[in-house]
């Protein structure tokens, strides 16, 4: 595992904090730390980028499927 280089961010899930870390890695690009006192999930950038962005698809998706979206 390599350095932390910053943190990236928070989110709570059900009353759960969860901390996101930028980190140094072994591999060409840096990895992500999604991680609490009790769990940790690693992963490449780009895999946290692709992960990020299906989530944001399917809240989009969710929303005009029950008539919410307005754009």
């Amino acid at each position: 595992m390599g350095e932390k280089i910053r943190d990236v961010g928070e989110f709570e899930v059900k009353g759960i904090r969860f901390t996101i870390e930028l980190n140094e890695s072994e591999n060409p690009e840096p990895d992500i730390h999604i991680q609490n006192e009790d769990f940790r999930l690693a992963m490449p950038q780009s895999v946290f980028f692709e992960a990020g962005a299906n989530i944001l698809l399917a809240r989009k998706q969710l929303r005009i499927i029950k008539g919410l979206d307005i754009s």
